[in-house]
C-alpha cells in the first residue's frame, strides 16, 4: 500500500526517463489545433478562484484572439509557400540550391530584356555557373548570421547583423560576382582584377542604399525557410532598376556619339590623277572606285583577319574557364554528395564492395576505421548533412541530465581504441560506445576470429577484447581534448569543467562518450578484489575523458566473465568503480552504466543484477551483447550456404537482427524491475547495509536509465525498444551491412512514423 500511496508522488520528478515512454506510446508527434490549445491551455498558469468565479467561462473577444497572418490567407499560394518551406527544412542544400538557380535565371533574363540586345544564351550560362557555386555558402553565412550576434536588445542585435554583413559579406560577394563575370566571358586575371578594382567600391556604395533594410527586415519578420526567396526577389527588382538605369545611360551615349559623328569632317581619298581625263572619264571614275574600294577591302580584310584572330582567342579562354568551372563544379557536387549519410552507394554499394575486397571480416573492419580516420583528417568524412534530422525536437530526450539531439548509439566493438569517435559523432548518432579497453594490453583470441553470416545480416565474433590498454586510450582520447581545446583558446581542465559548453567525454553539444571498460583475460576471476582493481584501474586512467563509463561483465569471449553477474560478485564490483567514478577530477562526474548479457534472462538472474545495480549506485544498465544461444537465430524459410551455416557455428557471440525480439523482451522486464526496486525503496526508505554510499545511492528515486543494443536495425525497431523503456537504441551489426548512412535513415523512419500517428 505504501508503493502504491508513493507511485503518483514519485512519476512527475523523473524526466529523463518516464516522460519519454508515455511520448512515444500515447502522445501523438502531431497534434490537431483543438489538442494543442488544450494541452497549451493544460501548461498555462492557472487562473485564482476569484477571477474564475468573477469572469466565468471566458468570452473571445477581438483583442483576445489571435489573428491569422495575410500569407496564411492566400489560399494556394499559401499552399507553395507551406510546400516550399518543408522542402527547405527537409533538404536545405537541395532546395537552396535550386532557388538560386531560379533567382539567377529570373535576374538574367530581366537584365537581357532590359538591355534591348539580343537574348544571349551563354550569359545566361555564365549566371548559372556563379550562381551554382555561391549558393551554398550564402546559405551558410546567413545561417550563421541568424545564430550569432544575438544580444538582449533587438535593434543592437540588428544593427550588428547588418553591419557584419555590409562589412564582409557585401565586398566579397560583389568581387566574387564581378571576377567571375569577366573570368567566364574570357578576360585575362589582370583584366579581371581591373573590373573587380573598379566596379566593386561603387557597387558597395550603391548596395547601402538598399540592403540594409532588407537585411534587416528579413531578420526580424521573414521566417529562415523564406529568407532566400524573399532577398531573391528584391535582388530580381534590384537587377532590373540597375538595367534600366544601364540602358538609358548607353542611350544617351549613343545620342552624343552620333551627333559628334554627324559634326566632323568627312576625309576624301588621295588618288593619282589621269593622263587623259577627257577621254577617259568613265575609266577615270571605275579606277578611282576600284582604288577606293581595294584599298578599303584590304584594309578590312586586316581588320577582318585580325577580329578573328582575337575573337578565336576569347572563345578559347572562355571554352577553358568555362570548362573549368564546370569541372570544378561538378567536383563540388559530387563532394557534397559523396559525404552525405543520405546518399545510397553507402548502403548498396560500399558494403557488399568492402566484403569482395576483404574477405576476412576483421581486415574489412580495420580498413573501414582507417578510411574513417583518414577521411576525417582529410575533411571528407560521410556525415549528416540533413540540418532537419540533427536537430529535430521530436527526436530529442533527456538523458542524464544532457538533452540528446535523438535517441540513437553505437555500440562499443566498432570503435575498440578510440581512435574514430569523432567520424562516428558525424554519421548521426548522439551516444558513442568507444572499447572495450582492459586495464593492461592484451591481443585477445588468436585469428580468425569474426565471421560473417551475410544471410542473415549477422555475424559471430570472438575477439577476446584485444585491447592497447587504459593508458594508451587515455592518450588517445587526452589529445583529442587538448587538441579541442586549443581550437578554442581553453585549457584542458576548462573543457573538463564544461567551460566550453560541450559534455567533456563527446566534446560536443547533445552528445555523450561512452567508455566500455572490462578485466584482463589473466586476471583470475574468482579473486573479486583483483578483478574490482582491474575495472578501477581504467576508471583512473578514463574518467576525465568519458561522459559514461560502462561496466563489461557480458562478453561472452571472456572466460569467466559472465560469472560476475551473480549479485555478491557484481555488488561488489559495481560498488568499486562508482566510488571511483565519484573521485574523478573534474566539475561533472561521469555516470556508471552496467552491460548485462542476453542470454541471462531468467527472473532469477535478472533480480540478482536488478539488486545489484540499486545497491551500487550505478546510473543505469545496458540491455544486451552478443549471445551464446543459436536457437532461433535462423528465421523460417531462410536458408544459409554451407559457408554461412558453418561461420554461425564457429565459437563466439552471434549478433544480428535475429536478436531484436530478445532484446525487446529484456528491456520491456528490466524496466519493470528497475522501475519496481526503486520506487520499493524510495517509498519505504530502505538502505542496504553494504555502507552509507550505497544507502544515499539506494535512496536516490531517479530512475535507472536502459540503453538497448541488439538487432536494432531499422527506426520501427528502435520505437519500440524505446516505448518498452529504453532511452537509446544502439546499433552496431546493422552499421556495418546498412553502411554509413543507417542512423541518418533510422532517424528519419522514426521522424516519419511519429509524423503519422
Amino acid at each position: 500500500m505504501a508503493v502504491a500511496t508513493a507511485l503518483p508522488r514519485l512519476l512527475p520528478r523523473r524526466g529523463h526517463n518516464l516522460a519519454w515512454h508515455p511520448s512515444w506510446k500515447r502522445t501523438p508527434a502531431r497534434l490537431s489545433h483543438g489538442q494543442r490549445r488544450t494541452e497549451s491551455s493544460k501548461a498555462s498558469p492557472e487562473p485564482n478562484d476569484n477571477d474564475t468565479q468573477a469572469q466565468g467561462e471566458a468570452i473571445p473577444v477581438p483583442n483576445t484572439i489571435a489573428t491569422t497572418p495575410l500569407w496564411q490567407r492566400l489560399g494556394p499560394l499559401t499552399r507553395a509557400a507551406e510546400s516550399y518551406g518543408r522542402s527547405q527544412r527537409k533538404r536545405p542544400y537541395w532546395t537552396q540550391f535550386c532557388t538560386t538557380l531560379v533567382i539567377y535565371l529570373c535576374a538574367d533574363i530581366s537584365a537581357q530584356s532590359m538591355g534591348g540586345e539580343e537574348y544571349a544564351p551563354e550569359r545566361t550560362g555564365r549566371s548559372f555557373m556563379i550562381g551554382a557555386l555561391s549558393s551554398i555558402p550564402s546559405y551558410k553565412w546567413f545561417i550563421f548570421l541568424s545564430q550569432n550576434f544575438n544580444y538582449g536588445s533587438r535593434m543592437l542585435s540588428l544593427g550588428v547583423k547588418v553591419a557584419i554583413n555590409q562589412a564582409f559579406f557585401t565586398p566579397l560577394f560583389n568581387s566574387y560576382f564581378f571576377g567571375m563575370q569577366a573570368l567566364l566571358a574570357g578576360e585575362g586575371l589582370g583584366q579581371v582584377a581591373e573590373r573587380i578594382r573598379r566596379t566593386v567600391p561603387t557597387s558597395v556604395v550603391n548596395s547601402c542604399k538598399l540592403w540594409p533594410a532588407v537585411t534587416a527586415f528579413s531578420f526580424t519578420f521573414i521566417p529562415m525557410e523564406y529568407r532566400s526567396v524573399f532577398a531573391g526577389v528584391i535582388a530580381v527588382g534590384w537587377q532590373t532598376y540597375l538595367s534600366f538605369l544601364n540602358r538609358r545611360a548607353e542611350e544617351a551615349e549613343a545620342a552624343e556619339a552620333k551627333v559628334e559623328v554627324d559634326e566632323s569632317p568627312v576625309e576624301g581619298v588621295l588618288v593619282s590623277t589621269p593622263t587623259r581625263p577627257r577621254t577617259l572619264p568613265r575609266t577615270h571614275n571605275r579606277t578611282r572606285r576600284h582604288a577606293s574600294n581595294s584599298s578599303s577591302s584590304s584594309s578590312s580584310s586586316s581588320s577582318s583577319s585580325t577580329s578573328k584572330a582575337t575573337d578565336s582567342l576569347l572563345v578559347a579562354r572562355a571554352k577553358t574557364v568555362l570548362y573549368g568551372s564546370a569541372i570544378a563544379g561538378s567536383v563540388y557536387l559530387a563532394y557534397l554528395y559523396a559525404t552525405d549519410t543520405r546518399a545510397s552507394f553507402h548502403r548498396w554499394l560500399v558494403p557488399p564492395l568492402i566484403r569482395a575486397f576483404f574477405p576476412d571480416a576483421e581486415d574489412a573492419h580495420h580498413a573501414g576505421t582507417t578510411a574513417l580516420k583518414t577521411l576525417y583528417a582529410l575533411g571528407l568524412h560521410p556525415r549528416e548533412r540533413d540540418a532537419s534530422l540533427a536537430s529535430d525536437p521530436a527526436l530529442a530526450v533527456e538523458v542524464f541530465g544532457t538533452t540528446l539531439s535523438n535517441p540513437i548509439g553505437i555500440s562499443a566493438g566498432l570503435d575498440k581504441h578510440a581512435d574514430i569517435p569523432d567520424p562516428l559523432f558525424a554519421l548521426g548518432p548522439a551516444v558513442v560506445e568507444v572499447g572495450g579497453c582492459t586495464p593492461f594490453p592484451q591481443e585477445g583470441n588468436p585469428r580468425p576470429r569474426v565471421f560473417r553470416v551475410v544471410g542473415l545480416h549477422g555475424m559471430v565474433n570472438r575477439f577476446g577484447l584485444n585491447s592497447r590498454g587504459a593508458d594508451a586510450m587515455a592518450r588517445t582520447l587526452r589529445e583529442r581534448l587538448r587538441i579541442f581545446a586549443r581550437s578554442l583558446g581553453l585549457s584542458e581542465s576548462q573543457v573538463l569543467d564544461g567551460e566550453a559548453g560541450v559534455n567533456p567525454g563527446s566534446l560536443a553539444p547533445g552528445k555523450l562518450l561512452a567508455v566500455q571498460m572490462a578485466k584482463n583475460k589473466r586476471t583470475d576471476e574468482r579473486d573479486v578484489h583483483a578483478v574490482a582493481a582491474d575495472y578501477v584501474y581504467c576508471v583512473r586512467a578514463l574518467a576525465r575523458y568519458a561522459d559514461i563509463l560502462v561496466v563489461n561483465v557480458s562478453s561472452p569471449n571472456t572466460p569467466g566473465l559472465r560469472d560476475l553477474q551473480a549479485v555478491g560478485p557484481l555488488t561488489t564490483l559495481l560498488s568499486a568503480v562508482v566510488d571511483e567514478a565519484r573521485k574523478t577530477d573534474r566539475k561533472t562526474k561521469p555516470k556508471v552504466m552496467v552491460k548485462v548479457s542476453p542470454d541471462e534472462d531468467e527472473d532469477m538472474q535478472m533480480e540478482g543484477i536488478v539488486q545489484a545495480v540499486c545497491a551500487s549506485g550505478v546510473d543505469g544498465v545496458i540491455v544486451g551483447n552478443t549471445t551464446k544461444r543459436r536457437t532461433g537465430v535462423v528465421p523460417d524459410g531462410v536458408k544459409l550456404t554451407s559457408r554461412e551455416q558453418k561461420a554461425l557455428m564457429e565459437e563466439g557471440g552471434y549478433s544480428g537482427p535475429a536478436m531484436f525480439d530478445r532484446t525487446l523482451d529484456l528491456v520491456s522486464r528490466y524496466r519493470k524491475m528497475l522501475d519496481a526496486r526503486t520506487l520499493h525503496h524510495s517509498a519505504a526508505g530502505e538502505a542496504p547495509a553494504s555502507g552509507e554510499k550505497q544507502a544515499a545511492a539506494r535512496d536516490d528515486p531517479e530512475q535507472k536509465v536502459i540503453f538497448a543494443t541488439g538487432g536494432i536495425t531499422n527506426g520501427e525497431q528502435a520505437l519500440r525498444v524505446l516505448n518498452a523503456g529504453a532511452s537509446v537504441a544502439m546499433v552496431y551489426t546493422g552499421l556495418t551491412y546498412g553502411g554509413s548512412g543507417t542512423i541518418t535513415r533510422m532517424k528519419g523512419e522514426m521522424k516519419k512514423a511519429l509524423s503519422n500517428v
